[in-house]
């Protein structure tokens, strides 16, 4: 239903937005469009009835304008959110006068964990606790199981299947360098010897030497990553994607791992 919802939203885009592929140049462009609006606003009440309107009014109207614009021009869930707040926290850090190598190292944390977006179009996705049991119950522990988590970030996943099933080859690749990072020593710290994480992208994987694929990314790649599962698979093994389906393909099964929690998609290949 989201992602019907989503391809109505897109239809409705005018041509010139669309040619804006990055989000990033979108979400930069929207921010500078609703300033400008607020600005227009602030002079015309002034000169024209002698108004000041308040800052915060002002401040109020910039994240719901920003708010607005990102829905209308497509933005996904999470670029709304962050077009809403991104004006607030703008102000509250000149508001706390962070001293500027402080505003340097967090600027440079949330790059690490978060600048891949720009790139691969995927956001971080944590998942919810219950998921590790959802994947549990799928699998039975008798099988030899080669388990690759594309999009692992911090790890907690693999982190929790490869504890419950020692047994397994559980391997998880991320592109973000902090989190893989944080990963790799949990994984050292723990001893965990069944587990690898690989920093770089799923594109350079060969999908082959896995029997069960697992992905939490975005609607946005889900068609591409489903061409390199078709292409490189073998038959018989599952390819399980939290929360966003294949477009026009339908599931093999799809699990529910809790009240209010994503869908569990599974494709038999």
């Amino acid at each position: 239903m989201e992602l019907a919802s989503s391809n109505s939203r897109e239809s409705h885009v005018p041509p010139e937005i669309k040619k804006i592929h990055s989000p990033a140049v979108r979400a930069l462009l929207i921010q500078v469009a609703s300033l400008a609006v607020c600005v227009t606003l602030a002079i015309a009440s002034k000169h024209l009835f002698g108004y000041l309107i308040p800052f915060f009014v002002l401040l109020a109207l910039q994240s719901t304008a920003s708010l607005s614009l990102a829905y209308v021009c497509g933005m996904d869930w999470w670029w709304r959110v962050i077009e809403f707040f991104f004006p607030v926290a703008v102000v509250f850090a000149l508001y706390i006068r962070l001293p500027p190598i402080i505003s340097l190292l967090l600027f440079f944390v949330l790059f690490l964990i978060f600048g891949s977006t720009f790139r691969t179009r995927v956001p971080y996705y944590p998942s919810e606790a219950t998921l590790p049991a959802a994947i549990l119950e799928l699998l039975p522990d008798e099988q030899d199981v080669k388990f690759l988590d594309v999009g692992s970030g911090f790890g907690g996943l693999l982190f929790d299947l490869s504890k419950a099933r020692p047994q397994w080859s559980v391997a998880g690749v991320e592109i973000a360098m902090f989190p893989w990072l944080i990963s790799v020593a949990l994984g050292k710290f723990y001893g965990i010897k069944n587990l690898k994480f690989s920093l770089g992208k799923y594109e350079d994987l060969d999908f082959s030497k896995f029997n069960v694929v697992f992905s939490y990314l975005s609607p946005v790649v889900m068609s591409e990553i489903w061409v390199k599962v078709q292409n490189e698979m073998s038959p018989g093994t599952l390819f399980l994607s939290y929360e966003f389906c294949v477009p026009d393909v339908p599931a093999f099964t799809e699990i529910q791992t809790a009240e209010n929690a994503p869908v569990l998609y599974v494709w038999k290949i």
